[in-house]
């Protein structure tokens, strides 16, 4: 089994004291922009206050906490997403079904109706993987950035599935 996590680099030290920083100063001055509206909007400016916030709590879960896991054996490929330690699936594919790979430009052509999935982390240096593959009956893209155990793993175990 193979099990590799993917992740954006985390902030230290003062990078984090920073963060932690403009996120008050953002909520501050969000708080005072949308006080300041309240008397021409009314309610609606404290939902526009509440969008705001969220809008800035998917912000920092998207860059900064969340990451993905992939697991592997010769039949399957696992990927879960991960917040912190707390881990949820996110898709499973069978390696016997994956009809083609590559880059998602090449894999996009053969097949381009398909959907695409990403898992996958901007700041991460790896080398992004587009697996092709049928499930219920339809084509999907799932595209995830392994290290190089992990694609020499999923690559070999795809070819001698498709012999």
């Amino acid at each position: 089994m193979h099990s590799q996590k993917i992740q954006n680099r985390q902030p230290k030290g003062l990078q984090g004291v920073g963060l932690v920083v403009l996120i008050a100063l953002a909520a501050i001055a969000g708080s005072a922009f949308f006080t300041r509206l309240q008397p021409r909007l009314g309610a609606t400016a404290s939902l526009l206050f509440i969008l705001y916030g969220c809008a800035i709590a998917w912000f920092l879960l998207n860059w900064y906490a969340m990451s993905f896991i992939y697991t592997s054996t010769d039949d399957v490929l696992r990927v879960c997403r991960s917040y912190g330690k707390r881990e949820r699936f996110m898709v499973d594919v069978w390696l016997n079904q994956v009809i083609s790979y590559g880059t998602l430009e090449e894999v996009k052509q053969r097949c381009p109706d398909a959907g695409v999935a990403q898992a996958t982390r901007a700041q991460c240096e790896l080398e992004p993987l587009a697996l092709a593959y049928r499930q219920e009956g339809k084509t999907r893209i799932l595209v995830i950035q392994p290290d190089e155990d992990m694609r020499k793993h999923l690559i070999g175990a795809i070819k001698g599935n498709m012999k």
